[in-house]
């Protein structure tokens, strides 16, 4: 099928409250480096803090815990690479998308699809593209991501059934925009962020089938992305505030909850399953990178902290789903980045 079969369509940003969407299959992401990510430089919390729009509350009732999830783990790495993987996301039926390649021009990036036991990988670019960046799936048929075109404009896509269709926000204007897409369900609504004319992030939620966006607001954000959407209709998100911290978000029924490893100096919220588990990572006092599963993000929240166990320093969980099956990235002692899957062993 040649490029031309392609129909971009440029999305109409709707500025309303967000709406619960209803049954929907899990699914999430992250941002990568096609496209500019939130800065990760800041003071957290050591809590959680709820937002209601007309009465904020703050809630910081949270406990850096043991591990409840007893995972094994395993590389998942395209061999086409062997120095830059990332798994993206895994859906219920434990397939994984993700991508190979730091999308340098040396090196550009490519979108994948596996299936158990991951030995087999399926090559998923859009036509044309520079760098291909598959970001999340939902169960059924829907794959979803970004493109970095020959213009330097970083476009959405969802592939359905091998027919892939553009999306971007009319307020990402300009040579070189950025619109990403991070998260999708089986009930076609995507997650993701523009870049606006000042350099922000704004997060959306998008309907897929009817092109519409609506524009999301964590309080207190002066830059946020959308990174997940559940089987609720629940999104994670990460945001920047005004005085440059980093944190977490999630918003289910209308209400916000900022989100903030105990302790950290940084966290990035970037998924959520059916049980309102929540992953992605922070960084600690020293520096280095983990991962996080939270439990109870709305009470009393459990925060576990997940290190690959060949990681130097660095590891990062993109995605979870409802068997509390996780995927993301590590980076190891000799430099390189690699994908890796963890599943919970017995005992749990």
């Amino acid at each position: 099928m040649s490029p031309s079969f392609f129909k971009a369509r440029n999305g109409q940003f709707a500025a309303a409250v967000f709406t619960l969407s209803a049954a929907a299959i899990a699914a999430c992401s992250a941002p990568s480096p096609v496209g500019p990510s939130v800065p990760s430089s800041s003071v957290g919390l050591g809590g959680a803090a709820t937002y209601n729009p007309n009465e904020p509350k703050v809630n910081r009732d949270s406990t850096a815990s043991p591990t409840p999830f007893p995972f094994q783990f395993a590389t998942i790495n395209d061999p086409e690479s062997s120095t830059f993987n990332r798994a993206s996301a895994i859906n219920e039926l434990g397939r994984i998308v993700g991508y190979y390649g730091s999308g340098s021009p040396s090196d550009p990036s490519h979108g994948y699809l596996s299936a158990p036991p991951y030995t087999k990988f399926r090559t998923q670019n859009y036509p044309g593209a520079v760098n291909t960046v598959m970001t999340t799936m939902s169960t059924d048929h829907l794959r979803a991501g970004y493109f970095l075109d020959s213009r330097n404009d970083t476009w959405g896509f969802v592939e359905d059934r091998g027919i892939w269709t553009l999306y971007k926000d009319l307020k990402a204007k300009g040579l070189g925009f950025v619109d990403e897409i991070l998260g999708i369900n089986g009930s076609n609504i995507a997650v993701g962020f523009y870049t606006d004319t000042y350099g922000d992030d704004q997060p959306y939620e998008l309907v897929v089938t009817q092109n519409e966006y609506t524009i999301l607001k964590p309080p207190g954000a002066k830059s946020a992305i959308a990174t997940g959407i559940n089987l609720r209709g629940d999104i994670s998100g990460t945001e920047t505030l005004a005085n440059g911290q980093t944190e977490g978000w999630k918003l289910r029924g209308g209400v916000y909850t900022q989100l903030s490893y105990p302790g950290s100096t940084s966290t990035q919220a970037l998924g959520l399953d059916f049980e309102e588990d929540v992953v992605g990572s922070y960084v600690d006092s020293a520096g280095a990178t983990h991962g996080f599963v939270l439990t109870n993000p709305d009470g009393h929240q459990y925060w576990q902290s997940v290190d690959e166990p060949n990681a130097a320093g660095t590891t990062v969980i993109n995605c979870i789903n409802s068997k509390h099956a996780i995927v993301g990235w590590y980076v190891d002692a000799h430099g390189n980045t690699n994908g890796f899957m963890a599943t919970v062993g017995s005992g749990s």
